[in-house]
Parts: C-alpha cells; structure tokens; sequence
C-alpha cells in the first residue's frame, strides 16, 4: 500500500481539443511527481546571488505580472500550459511536470511577447525546471526570507491557462516534502491553486519569491510549495539533467 499522499498536478493543463485529461492522478496508485534521477556530471546553480530591488506595496500587482510568465508546452499528448519566472535575464524557473515531454516550449510575458527558448533542463531531484530563453525576460525575481506559519503569501501565475491571478493566501506550516515526492522539506498554504498555476511563485507580503508553487493536497484542499532553501538544497544535492521525453513521465 501506498504512503504518498493523492496529489493534484497543478500545471499540465491541456487545452480544449487535446482530447485527453491529466490534472487527477489514478486513485489507488498515485504517479510520482518527480522521480529521482542522477545525472552524470551535476551542474550546480545558486538561486540566493539573485537580487534585485523588493517589489514596493503600491507597485506589487504590476511588477509581480511582469515577473509571471506564461509557459506552454507543445508534446506528443497536446498543448499544456503551465507558469514560471524570471531568476536571471534569460532564465526562469517551472516545474518538471509543466515541461516534461516537450518537442517545443513557448514563453508568453505580461505584454504579449512570445520568446523563443534555446535550452532547458530539470532538476534531478524534486518538481524543478529551468528554461533559458533567447530574448531577455521583463523582470528578475528577488528572493527572500524563509516564510513562518501564519505568513501571508500570495500564489501567482496563469491558473486554467487563463489570465495573470494574484491569489493572496497564509502558510499553513512547513513539513516533511517525502511524501510529496520531494526530498527536504514544503510549505503548505491555503490559497486556491489550481491547474496552470505550477511553476508560479510564491510570494511574500514585500513582493519577494520565496517559493514555488508546484501541486495542491487533494485531502485537505491546501497549495503544496518548494521553499527557496529546499531548492537550493536539491540543485547542490544533484544538480540538473535533460527535460523527460513525451511519454516517459
């Protein structure tokens, strides 16, 4: 029997005519959402050197849509739409179930722009993604501190593959991430994620990531996030390895 919890995948949101519908894992047999996988030679990043200015109150709505971008995936299955942002110029961070598969990845910003990518690669370990684009992104993320219980958060990104959504929510607590197939550990916070709001971030009252939206806890109905230290823990553990081909996960 298994001990994982039933998960929702919160990103692969396929589009009206794909004719095939993913957003529900199997009852009885759960599928994991990031199996491990040891690449030869790790490549190692770091998340914290990444430090721009904290998003104002009066600006964060505005700015937190320009850090948001919109990431769509054209696979064997269809046309799935999931989020992202900005860490560097050229890249930005998702999840490894919104890019799993893909033939071709499209990166749409707040202004309308379609930018052309030119690599991507997910971490070996935990729901993790990174795609280089070629054009610049609109604006880089700044991080901040590890969130406590009760802090207000906001989950952003393109939920149902739909418009920009700022959902405001709290963190519920901080908890062990194994079984939510992610080693280290999560935060879990009531606000309403739903399909196309993975790889979103998670952000603090100043405007600040400190999270990764990745899936949502079916039982209790709470958002599931990978928090900045986690991340950073699973890229030094076993760095990055090519995205899975169509079928695969």
């Amino acid at each position: 029997m298994t001990l994982r919890r039933t998960l929702i995948v919160l990103g692969v949101l396929l589009l009206p005519g794909c004719g095939l519908v993913v957003d529900e894992p199997p009852a009885e047999s759960p599928q994991e959402l990031a199996p491990a996988v040891t690449p030869e030679a790790p490549a190692a990043r770091d998340i914290g050197d990444v430090r721009v200015p904290a998003l104002s109150q009066d600006g964060y709505e505005r700015r937190a849509e320009r850090l948001t971008v919109r990431v769509r995936n054209r696979s064997c299955d269809g046309v799935a739409t999931g989020s992202g942002f900005a860490v560097s110029t050229h890249e930005l961070v998702t999840n490894r179930h919104v890019v799993a598969g893909a033939e071709r990845l499209e990166i749409n910003t707040w202004d309308g722009r379609t930018l052309e990518v030119s690599a991507a690669d997910v971490a070996a370990l935990g729901d993790v993604a990174f795609v280089t684009t070629v054009e610049p992104l609109p604006l880089v993320a700044d991080f901040g501190e590890a969130v406590a219980p009760g802090s207000r958060v906001a989950a952003v990104g393109y939920p149902l593959g739909g418009p920009f959504k700022i959902t405001r929510g709290v963190v519920v607590d901080r908890v062990s991430g194994t079984p939510f197939d992610v080693p280290g550990s999560i935060l879990r916070i009531r606000a309403e994620v739903v399909p196309g709001n993975s790889g979103g971030p998670l952000l603090d009252r100043a405007g600040r990531v400190v999270g990764v939206v990745y899936a949502l806890e079916v039982a209790t109905g709470l958002g599931l996030a990978i928090p900045n230290d986690t991340l950073e823990e699973l890229l030094a553990a076993a760095g990055t390895t090519d995205i899975p081909a169509c079928g695969v996960e």
